[in-house]
């Protein structure tokens, strides 16, 4: 498919066992995690202090194991100090952190002055930042109203990682292609990849592939 503008539905793709199912995003879901809550513990629904959250959004992503997985996302910005959790993305040394930050403030915007917690699931399951960490910026930039049509985003996957610049690197091309049939087989028929990669990737029939260079290609969408 021809690559057209970015400003779409979102998601990102991951991989899980072979034997695991394979979750589409209006089917069975991973418990609820809160803004609030302890990473690792997730409620069955929110509890009296997400009442208070003020924004939210949802992503997709994949993940690679012995075989592709759905990776669902759920941002929400709330009341608190200002702090950026990513629960489910391994990140002790806060370089993915740090670099979601300055990424963003290279394309002007702050990220907000409160909690922002990104909720990757299935959370115990490991995940390549190379893979899920665009999707991670997009989905704070929804949540904060900064993608007009961030409503869209749910059905599409997102894919790649961000510079510290705002840039986003290409990824290994047979990884996207894979990608890509796996996207098809789940009925996604929507992805977003780095820009670089869209010469050398083979698209099967039926997925449409926008290539995105910078994150603020999606800010005027």
């Amino acid at each position: 498919s021809a690559p057209r503008d970015a400003g779409l539905k979102f998601g990102v793709l991951a991989d899980v066992p072979a034997a695991s199912a394979i979750a589409r995003p209006n089917g069975p879901k991973e418990k609820f995690q809160g803004p609030t809550g302890t990473q690792g513990y997730e409620h069955d629904e929110p509890d009296e202090r997400n009442k208070t959250m003020r924004k939210h959004s949802k992503t997709m992503s994949m993940g690679l194991m012995p075989a592709t997985y759905l990776v669902q996302l759920e941002t929400f910005i709330s009341p608190g100090l200002p702090y950026l959790s990513l629960i489910g993305l391994h990140d002790e040394d806060r370089r993915i952190r740090d670099r979601i930050r300055a990424a963003c403030k290279a394309v002007g915007y702050e990220l907000p002055a409160c909690r922002t917690t990104v909720n990757l699931m299935p959370t115990g399951t490991p995940k390549l930042p190379g893979l899920c960490v665009l999707a991670c910026a997009v989905s704070i930039l929804a949540a904060d109203g900064r993608i007009p049509s961030a409503d869209q985003l749910e059905d599409t996957i997102i894919l790649g990682d961000v510079n510290e610049d705002g840039t986003i690197p290409p990824i290994d091309a047979d990884l996207a292609e894979l990608i890509a049939y796996a996207a098809h087989r789940l009925e996604i028929h929507r992805i977003i990849i780095p820009s670089a990669n869209l010469a050398g990737t083979t698209i099967p029939t039926g997925v449409e592939v926008i290539g995105l260079g910078r994150i603020d290609e999606l800010l005027n969408q």
